[in-house]
């Protein structure tokens, strides 16, 4: 009785488990699939993140860049900010402004870059984030440093309700370029902002900007550290007394900034084209210069202000070609001289201008200018001035050959009250051409001739006004005239 017991209860239990097992083989209703949907609202490539109302559009591109006679974005080696360019891969080398027989003629670059476009419509307008960042490989990425690999960010801003918050291009800048290099007259330069636009409609906008101030600080110099002549051996050879194979430079007498550039611009843009008028209050702080080698901690400084206005225009050009255009721009800047241009990036600042050659006999030829917001006088800081012009005009042979000419001229005016004073210009021509044989891939060349002078000699002394040089001893001091034809060739895919 018990053995049929036991046979029964499972039995039992397995027509339950087959039961259960055939259940589960049923058919059911499955969950509905979320397809991505096409998001027109924005333009073209938006498309709607499943589950959500906001809309997407992811792109980039890949680039290959070789330089001549330049570095970073086409920009030629001719100011501290491509000081690179003078420091071959090996060691003991000089650095910036010299000029040395081993440097590189030639340097690559590849880059790789994505970004993202959300945009969400709310009862307060569109809400946009944008980021825009990649990494990039270099033959040489800094000042005799080896190949090697590194990040690269852009972008990256909120705009709501007229509001912008982030990082993108300064509201003084009117944002336009023809050209692989960024020309040094004129000015295009990236900052974080918290900035607010009022639009007026028929394409009237009004913005007011505050941004960091630290990518417009030239820095502020004194006298004995900047101008004043160096030594240099002219049996021996080897670098200036006081300097380096880091190059020549001068100490940066700024003080700590308290309040971000005050920006403001006005703008129209038109079928026709556009046009921007913007100006600029920028803080000049310095502090009081202290004897060579002393340690500056606490007491006196200066603070003044600063100021830059600017202007651009851009003509559409359509009865000559489709995508024919003209672009035009010019500043004047007092105390805040890179609102003028004068670095050739958009990230980075140049402190001097020119490069120096020098022979095995130890003569120096070419130009070395330091350039700063304010110059130490004596009994306070004397501001610095510049201003520029540019012009541009990009012209489509076809619809798939374009070629631009670019002109430029930017002069930097030193106090006549400071020793050694001595003033600066510099101006470039360019052109470039670029091929598109297929639907966002560009190949294309470009060459730039690049210039720098001023109103003094590079003058050698066997003695020196300031007691710098020795009877043994020959002194370079600032000034000359040089200058550098570069250029190069750009591949470059977007998607």
């Amino acid at each position: 009785m018990k053995m049929v017991k036991s046979l029964l209860l499972g039995s039992a239990a397995g027509l339950v488990a087959v039961a259960g097992a055939q259940a589960a083989d049923l058919p059911v209703k499955a969950k509905a699939v979320e397809y991505v949907k096409v998001c027109s609202a924005y333009g073209a490539g938006y498309y709607y993140v499943p589950g959500s109302d906001t809309c997407l559009k992811i792109g980039g591109y890949v680039r290959l860049d070789t330089y001549i006679n330049a570095v970073g974005t086409f920009n030629p080696a001719i100011s501290s900010a491509t000081g690179n360019a003078f420091n071959s891969p090996g060691v003991g080398v000089a650095g910036f402004p010299y000029q040395t027989n081993d440097r590189a003629d030639y340097l690559t670059r590849a880059r790789g870059v994505f970004d993202m476009d959300a945009r969400t419509a709310t009862d307060y307008g569109v809400l946009r984030s944008y980021v825009r960042f990649g990494g990039q490989w270099d033959s040489q990425a800094s000042a005799g440093s080896p190949t090697g690999g590194s990040l690269y960010f852009e972008r990256a801003f909120i705009q709501f309700a007229g509001f912008t918050f982030g990082y993108t291009q300064s509201f003084f800048d009117f944002g336009r370029n023809y050209m692989l290099t960024t020309p040094y007259a004129g000015s295009s330069a990236w900052s974080t902002v918290i900035a607010y636009t009022a639009q007026f409609g028929n394409g009237f906008s009004a913005t007011l900007s505050l941004e960091d101030a630290a990518m417009r600080t030239t820095g502020v110099q004194a006298t004995s550290t900047g101008y004043a002549p160096t030594a240099w051996s002219a049996t021996g050879g080897g670098l200036p007394a006081g300097s380096s194979t880091t190059g020549l430079s001068y100490t940066n007498y700024q003080e700590g900034q308290q309040v971000p550039d005050i920006v403001a611009n006005l703008r129209l843009d038109q079928a026709w084209g556009s046009v921007l008028l913007s100006g600029a209050l920028h803080q000049v702080a310095g502090v009081t210069p202290v004897a060579a080698g002393a340690t500056y901690l606490g007491g006196s400084g200066s603070d003044s202000w600063g100021w830059a206005i600017g202007g651009g225009l851009e003509f559409k050009l359509p009865m000559l070609a489709p995508g024919d255009s003209l672009f035009i721009q010019a500043s004047y800047a007092d105390g805040a001289i890179n609102y003028a241009g004068l670095s050739g990036s958009s990230q980075a600042r140049a402190t001097a201008l020119g490069a120096l050659d020098i022979s095995s006999g130890g003569v120096i030829s070419g130009a070395y200018y330091p350039i700063a917001d304010a110059v130490w006088n004596g009994t306070g800081y004397s501001k610095e001035s510049a201003w520029s012009i540019q012009g541009q005009f990009r012209h489509y042979w076809v619809p798939n050959i374009r070629s631009a000419v670019y002109g430029g001229y930017v002069s930097v005016d030193v106090p006549p009250n400071t020793v050694f004073a001595t003033s600066v210009n510099m101006w470039q021509v360019g052109l470039n051409t670029i091929w598109s044989p297929v639907k966002n891939l560009d190949l294309g060349l470009e060459v730039l001739y690049s210039k720098v002078d001023g109103d003094a000699p590079l003058a050698n002394y066997t003695t020196s006004p300031t007691g710098v040089c020795s009877a043994a001893t020959t002194c370079t001091t600032v000034g000359g005239s040089t200058d550098v034809w570069s250029g190069g060739f750009r591949a470059q895919r977007n998607f």
